[in-house]
């Protein structure tokens, strides 16, 4: 930064502290700071063929996820159709389900890459090195037709998507409990399958699909219930917010190196979430200080960061705000783990 650079820093209460009076940005921002959910990913042996009927052995053997909810997350309306998903891997692949309950199974769109959400469709949203920058979405409707692009960093950033990569070796297909396009009969379902192939989306090979590592994972499903909207949007986890390019809000996928059906393993949380999540109540607050001021600030009391704030960070912690006008990068420092989350305007996270 040539700019000259304001550096706030505060020491993060070192005790359970009694409650503080003020509210803070963790209470401003709790819709869009829940706790993601988590799905441990089991290793397949079996030979996968794609056709969206999920008859393998396998498939029966993996867990659902739990069922998706409105994207705004708590006290939104549950979804009036259920959605689950599961999920398998192997050397070459990432494997994805999911069905649908589905009254009436329409889909009109028939070319490549276009805007898939103006029919129901399903999404899938995968960062593996889950710095939120160059992540990836894949969305079909209920025909198989499919939209898949790279984004360079989530649009509240000024983000671009790039339709020139193509997921090359996607396996895509959908089959239908009832009928495509039948108004006047009653559906059931409709199911989609993908394997997704790890080379097609791991960059530098930074985080390769291999046991032990935890990417980030969404699902999303657009259901239109009314010819010309407002559409629904039913998630596995949810923003707190109706825009899914949230990435630090998706879920955490944790692969296995045991087969699924078999042994399992507890999920192992890669963050502190008491400070992964002032950290992002901070990059929201300097997102709306923007908005209304013009201009990033280093201020705390500006961003509106209290002692109640604070507390909940482990015992030895500290914030760290570095800014100019148009840039920013927030620090916490994550008291006896020897670890500092980092965050800058363009969205990027950081494990130092």
């Amino acid at each position: 930064m040539n700019k000259k650079i304001l550096i706030a820093t505060l020491i993060a209460a070192s005790s359970t502290a009694a409650a503080f009076a003020q509210d803070g940005l963790l209470k401003k921002y709790a819709q869009r700071l829940s706790t993601p959910r988590n799905y441990v990913c089991y290793r397949t042996t079996e030979k996968i063929k794609i056709d969206g009927k999920l008859k393998e052995h396998s498939w029966s053997k993996a867990a659902e996820t739990e069922s998706f909810v409105d994207i705004s997350g708590e006290g939104f309306p549950k979804p009036i159709y259920d959605t689950k998903a599961r999920m398998m891997w192997d050397n070459d692949y990432l494997y994805v389900a999911a069905v649908m309950e589905e009254p009436n199974i329409v889909a009109h769109l028939t070319q490549r890459d276009t805007i898939i959400y103006h029919d129901n469709d399903f999404e899938v949203f995968i960062d593996p090195t889950g710095d939120g920058q160059n992540y990836f979405e894949i969305e079909n409707n209920a025909r198989g037709v499919v939209f898949v692009l790279m984004l360079d960093r989530a649009y509240r950033s000024g983000g671009n998507f790039h339709i020139q990569w193509d997921c090359p070796g996607l396996k895509l297909a959908v089959s239908h409990d009832g009928t495509l396009n039948k108004e006047k009969d009653k559906d059931r379902s409709w199911t989609v399958e993908m394997a997704i192939p790890h080379k097609a989306i791991t960059r530098n090979f930074t985080n390769p699909l291999v046991a032990g590592n935890i990417w980030r994972l969404n699902f999303s499903r657009v259901e239109w219930l009314k010819k010309g909207g407002p559409e629904e949007n039913w998630v596995w986890t949810p923003t707190g917010e109706i825009n899914m390019h949230a990435p630090n809000q998706w879920g955490f996928l944790q692969f296995s190196d045991k087969n699924v059906g078999g042994e399992t393993e507890e999920f192992r949380c890669p963050y502190n979430m008491e400070a992964y999540k002032l950290l992002w109540a901070m990059f929201y607050a300097q997102l709306d200080n923007r908005e209304k001021q013009g201009a990033f600030t280093s201020s705390t009391a500006l961003l509106g960061v209290t002692d109640s704030d604070l507390a909940t960070l482990p015992k030895g912690s500290n914030v760290n705000i570095e800014a100019t006008s148009t840039l920013f990068s927030i620090s916490v420092r994550v008291g006896g783990t020897g670890k500092t989350y980092v965050v800058d305007q363009n969205g990027k996270f950081e494990v130092k």
